[in-house]
């Protein structure tokens, strides 16, 4: 799914690899963000059909996704170079993607790097102070591309949005109510 929408894997250690979608202007960056969005979704599906085919425990998967600037190229010394990405945002996509497992999602993305764009159907989770980071950042769940949301993801992903809402707000009894109510139709959210 990396290749299939422009990317490439810049690294892999042990059990995770490090995709890039790398452009030069900031017009392209909004493209290249849609085209992440659809390899994270396409990976995810992958993973799902890996599972289902297996026969044997499930292979969890965590994606975090974020988009700025970078510097790509060859890092090291003497004799060891290795063409890597290093800077704050690929810190920081690592630190989103270590939020999944604390908040026991699959695909999270910083909410700028998908802002403005409508085609996938996303669910603002907070603002979250990230490790070793000075400035938090908002977090939203990706689900799905817009055209595959049935109602009724849709109508989680509000009522999810009121009772966040409602939070942000104090209003606890509120958001105490909206939150059961989520999970009376989903347990495992």
């Amino acid at each position: 799914p990396v290749r299939d929408h422009g990317g490439f894997v810049s690294d892999v250690i042990g059990d995770s690899m490090l995709a890039i979608w790398a452009g030069t202007s900031a017009h392209a960056a909004g493209d290249l963000c849609v085209q992440a969005c659809r390899a994270a979704l396409g990976i995810a599906q992958a993973v799902d059909r890996f599972n289902q085919s297996s026969g044997g425990p499930a292979l969890p998967t965590r994606i975090g996704l974020n988009a700025g600037s970078m510097l790509l190229g060859n890092i090291g010394a003497i004799d060891h170079y290795e063409y890597r990405a290093v800077g704050d945002m690929v810190n920081t996509a690592t630190r989103i993607q270590g939020l999944n497992k604390i908040l026991r999602t699959r695909i999270l993305v910083a909410r700028e790097s998908v802002t403005g764009h409508g085609e996938f159907l996303t669910r603002d989770l907070g603002v979250f102070l990230l490790p070793g980071k000075s400035k938090p950042i908002e977090v939203c769940e990706l689900l799905c591309a817009r055209v595959d949301a049935d109602a009724g993801t849709q109508q989680s992903c509000a009522l999810f949005a009121a009772a966040l809402a409602d939070y942000g707000q104090r209003r606890w009894e509120s958001a105490r109510a909206g939150f059961s109510r989520l999970l009376e139709q989903n347990p495992a959210d």
